[in-house]
């Protein structure tokens, strides 16, 4: 049987050349991961906090943030690959821990101390990292240049810890509210190497402290029969199941969508002075409409648009986001769940009449190819976008969005009204609180006019009312 995980196995797991060589990590998002991951993983962190702050009635609390602030600062300056000398004591007393057993670092206030100091700093250190970069300022910031390389190029802000042990992305929220790691830093988040990959664009696209968005719900009619089994596909699956697929209107011409979103973005634009982007919900259009959307649109203005193909017997169809931005590469985000229509929503949209109420229906998409698009569109903005379920599964995209705490989450659905009692609302509120992201959902006109309540709702409220009445 093996022996308990000692914390120098731990960070060797993370990274691997600490076996031999034990030398300050000298980029700041490698240090953060390695000390933050210790402490998260021990539950450490917890029990340092139990006695914190540091004695506040004699200002050490405040000359320790000072330092803190000081020393980011002189790590900032000091790259590329090099670091303050004022942290090897620290770093000294993480590797002479090396031996111990990772459940005694809680009782180890030293390396707790050691630890909490390094991931501060390191997360100072990476003040604005991932923003778009400032091209007025003309000069040179080796970490944000880097930075965003790294992004780019590998979905994290990792130097020399592959992605495939851990991540580090940049925050834009910290939680107010409970006791997590996510509470440590400012701008640096830690996620768990996971199926998703993170994809972080920046461009200063915006230019203004306020952002005016036109929601179109589109389709404004969506019909029974645009829902359909896919029979070939559904011999797969036991008794009691099937696959469904969603067609789009073959009579809607892409130049008929094109013309109206474009007099409706002049209309709101005559308004309101300008219009940032354009949100359409998951599967209104296909791919051909969104070309000719983003050809017609201004430049100046972003389009996060659900995309689909319907499903054909033998091969699964698509359901996708896909966001354009200038001057960045236009992304499609598959959606990570699918959806699984039971009776109550067959009853609920009428949609008995092509799919019987007594199978339980999965959507019939491609759910593989996992990302999460991050777009960095000015200094203090970061928007993602999800389709529909990935907005109420905590798995797989839910920690991460958590740990960067993007401030607009577009959810973008194929679902009834969206009032506050809906599913919808519950979950965003969960992000609401929790980072404290903005999350906006949207669901075309069409999906709103076919959803009904029950057809026994109603009764079960009268009958309801009665017994109460005849109890009294």
């Amino acid at each position: 049987m093996a022996g308990e995980a000692t914390i120098g196995e731990f960070l060797i797991g993370i990274l691997p050349r600490l076996q031999n060589d034990t030398t300050f990590p000298w980029w700041p998002p490698d240090c953060f991961a390695l000390c933050l991951a210790l402490l998260k993983r021990t539950g450490a962190y917890a029990a340092l906090l139990r006695d914190w702050p540091l004695d506040s009635k004699g200002g050490a609390l405040e000359a320790w943030s000072a330092q803190t602030r000081e020393l980011g600062e002189k790590w900032q300056r000091s790259q590329p690959k090099a670091y303050p000398g004022d942290l090897e004591g620290e770093w000294q007393v993480v590797c002479q821990s090396f031996a111990m057993l990772l459940k005694e670092t809680r009782d180890q206030r030293a390396l707790c101390e050691a630890l909490m100091t390094l991931v501060a700093v390191a997360d100072e250190a990476c003040e604005g990292v991932g923003a778009p970069k400032d091209q007025a300022a003309g000069k040179d910031d080796p970490i944000q240049d880097l930075g965003s390389d790294l992004l780019a190029e590998e979905g994290t802000l990792c130097h020399d810890i592959d992605p495939s042990r851990l991540r580090v992305l940049p925050r834009m929220h910290t939680p107010q509210n409970g006791l997590t790691e996510r509470s440590l830093s400012h701008y640096l988040a830690l996620c768990d190497a996971s199926e998703v990959t993170p994809q972080w664009q920046s461009s200063p696209f915006l230019q203004s402290d306020s952002m005016n968005l036109l929601l179109i719900p589109w389709p404004f009619e969506v019909l029974v029969n645009q829902f359909r089994e896919t029979a070939d596909a559904a011999a797969r699956l036991p008794e009691g199941f099937g696959f469904f697929t969603f067609t789009h209107d073959s009579e809607s011409r892409p130049e008929d969508l094109s013309a109206l979103v474009e007099a409706l973005h002049a209309e709101a634009k005559r308004k309101l002075g300008r219009i940032d982007g354009v949100v359409l919900p998951e599967l209104s259009i296909t791919d051909e409409q969104f070309r000719a959307l983003r050809d017609r649109l201004p430049p100046e203005c972003f389009i996060v648009a659900g995309v689909g193909r319907s499903g054909t017997d033998g091969k699964r169809g698509t359901n996708e986001v896909r966001l354009s931005f200038r001057s960045l590469e236009d992304v499609a985000q598959r959606k990570h769940h699918p959806w699984k229509l039971d009776e109550s929503q067959v009853i609920q949209y009428g949609l008995g009449g092509v799919l019987s109420p007594y199978r339980e229906w999965w959507e019939f998409t491609d759910c593989t190819d996992r990302h999460l698009n991050f777009m960095s569109i000015s200094e203090d903005l970061v928007l993602c976008a999800l389709v529909c379920e990935d907005l109420a599964r905590p798995d797989p995209v839910a920690n991460i969005v958590r740990a960067v705490g993007p401030n607009l989450v577009i959810a973008l659905l194929m679902d009834g009204p969206q009032t506050k009692e809906r599913w919808a609302a519950r979950y965003a509120t969960v992000l609401a609180d929790d980072p404290g992201c903005s999350v906006l959902s949207l669901t075309s006109l069409g999906m709103a006019q076919l959803s009904r309540p029950k057809p026994f709702a109603c009764r079960s409220a009268v009958e309801g009312s009665l017994q109460r009445r005849d109890r009294n």
